[in-house]
Parts: C-alpha cells; structure tokens; sequence
C-alpha cells in the first residue's frame, strides 16, 4: 500500500467484516463504527458512508429493521443488554441472523445485493486492490484493511 493511501486512509481498529457478536455478521463492526461515529473518531472514508441505505452498513439495518439512530443509541450498552436488544427485535431469529449471514459474505456477486454497486466502489475507492479481482464487498475490505481470510 502506498504512503499517499495511507496518509488519506489511516489503518483502522475495526472488526473484520465476517467477524460475529452473538452469532451476527457486520455486528461487531457496525457498533464499533457507531460508537467511534459517535465520538468524532471514525475517519472520514467510513463516516461518509456510515448507515447509508446503498452502503453494508445500510444493507444490515434495513434487513434487521433499524435505522441509522437505533443504532447510536443501542452502541454503548454493556454486552449483555446490547444482546438483549439486538436479540428484542423484532422479527429477528436465528434464522433471520442466519439469512443475513448469507447475504452478507455474497454482497456484490450477482443475483445479491449491492452486485452493480461493488465494481464502480473498485474504481472509484480501491482501485489500489483492483487487480486482486476481489469477487464480494467482504473480499474489498478485507484486502483493503489487510485482513487475511481464508
């Protein structure tokens, strides 16, 4: 990775994208966002995008049923009633969980969501990882943060 990308897009303390809370893909990730969102510290390359409705974050509240304040508000509990809420939801199931576990991992192949969104993010945003060829949204982040999946 270049200087010039770094200096633009500093590393971030942020879960993977495929990392689980309470069995949830993006969770972990979307409330570390919120909670960084909510102190000023989320870098401007993830606040822009932060819960908007064609973006991951907004693919996970619409499929839970949430919006862009449920999830500030919900960010600080303590694990057990953030649990509780999360699992309070309502429609929310392991299925549900499970259903969007599915999604999540394939945003950007055809037939998913976001699939004509993810080639444009390449060319506009990564285009750093583009000759990775990455084949879903998780794949881009992944190898833009530098994170290893097998």
């Amino acid at each position: 990775m270049d200087s010039d990308w770094l200096k633009l897009n500093p590393p971030m303390n942020l879960p993977a994208p495929r990392d689980t809370l309470f069995g949830c893909m993006w969770l972990p990730r979307i409330r570390a966002k919120a909670q960084q969102y909510k102190t000023g510290k989320l870098p401007e390359i993830y606040a822009r995008p932060f819960c908007i409705p064609p973006a991951v974050d907004g693919q996970f509240l619409a499929h839970f049923q949430l919006d862009k304040d449920a999830i500030l508000d919900a960010c600080d509990l303590p694990d057990a009633d953030f649990e509780a809420w999360f699992r309070a939801l309502p429609n929310n199931s392991d299925a549900h969980i499970a259903k969007w576990n599915e999604i999540a991992v394939n945003l950007g192949r055809p037939g998913y969501p976001m699939a004509e969104r993810l080639p444009w993010a390449i060319s506009e945003y990564y285009q750093h990882i583009a000759h990775l060829n990455p084949q879903t949204v998780f794949a881009t982040l992944e190898a833009d943060e530098g994170i290893a999946h097998s």
